[in-house]
């Protein structure tokens, strides 16, 4: 038995660490007028921006702050390949960029391949935390993993109701499907718009590795973490989407060069679950300078009164509008 006086003279232990929360932010009340947003941004591949182009991007960000209110955006979305290459100085322009939104609008990250390695280790932790992208208030933003934001989903309320946005890395995991529709399936009474970077080829078709030869740019080309499973498109589509009634929109990007797509899933009610590829990359390779790596262009998403979604793409950098059929659009609620 140790003396009392050696007892006495050792140091008190550290206090564990509080663990980080899965959930901050805090979702407004139907009183709020923050409450009365009718709409979301989406932010395809700004990989060469971070690259080469960081003007583009910073000028994308500042037109969201600009316009919050008078579009009456209620966050954004990013679909993946936030960065070129997973090194500090591009993830630095990325965050000068993104960080403008903090305070401002609320906004969700879902890391594409070029954001990763091999093991799935990015640097996007470094750069980012819950508690920029929720800073702004309206919305409750959560994670899968504490401190962690390649997983993650937000709460925001579009015309005074509350919706769900799911965001899920590159090729998810296994494990991270499980997760997901557990998230869905909690939260089943609000309508769910679920992103990630690889779903959608620019046929229309999802990415499946049952199509030979394999498509272009398919998610098993990469080998990451193969052993925890790697989910293309259509695994994505029949273990969560089409599980669970209240997914009404998917959306990714990744594919070049014909990087705008859409198709449509009718349930057995007959609402829509309309899937969207969103990527103005036409080269794979930074700077990609026919089109300045993609010349800015994002897209707004508003919902209309009849519950449908009208999507408008413009460009900041550009000041212009696409308003060709692959870029202005309706996506209803229910079958015709």
């Amino acid at each position: 038995m140790a003396s009392a006086l050696a007892c006495a003279s050792e140091p008190e232990a550290e206090p564990a660490p509080a663990p980080a929360p899965l959930c901050l932010g805090t979702l407004s009340e139907p009183t709020d007028p923050i409450a009365d947003a009718t709409a979301f941004a989406v932010l395809p591949d700004t990989q060469f921006y971070s690259c080469a182009y960081p003007e583009i991007f910073a000028s994308q960000t500042a037109w969201l702050v600009e316009q919050r209110d008078a579009l009456g955006i209620a966050l954004a979305l990013h679909t993946g390949d936030i960065v070129d290459i997973d090194v500090a100085s591009q993830w630095q322009v990325a965050a000068d960029a993104l960080h403008a939104l903090d305070g401002e609008l609320p906004y969700v990250l879902a890391p594409g391949n070029h954001d990763l390695d091999g093991r799935r280790s990015t640097m996007l932790a470094r750069y980012f935390d819950q508690d920029d992208l929720s800073r702004a208030g309206g919305a409750e933003l959560c994670v899968r993993s504490p401190g962690q934001l390649d997983n993650s989903y937000a709460i925001a309320r579009l015309r005074g109701e509350p919706w769900l946005f799911v965001g899920l890395e590159f090729g998810p995991r296994d494990a991270v499907l499980d997760w997901a529709n557990d998230v869905l399936a909690e939260h089943a009474d609000k309508p769910a718009v679920l992103f990630t970077h690889a779903y959608l080829y620019s046929d229309g078709q999802r990415y499946d590795r049952a199509i030979t030869p394999l498509q272009p740019y398919h998610p098993d080309s990469y080998g990451v973490t193969a052993s925890a499973g790697i989910n293309d498109g259509q695994d994505i589509f029949e273990r969560v989407v089409q599980p669970n009634d209240n997914v009404r929109l998917v959306l990714s990007g990744h594919v070049i060069p014909d990087g705008t797509a859409r198709s449509s899933y009718e349930r057995p009610s007959g609402e829509l679950v309309h899937e969207v590829l969103t990527n103005y990359q036409t080269c794979g390779a930074c700077p990609c300078p026919d089109v300045n790596g993609g010349d800015g262009f994002l897209r707004i998403f508003q919902l209309d009164e009849a519950g449908g979604l009208q999507v408008t793409t413009y460009s900041p950098s550009r000041d212009t509008y696409l308003t060709d059929p692959e870029n202005q659009f309706e996506l209803p609620k229910t079958a015709l």
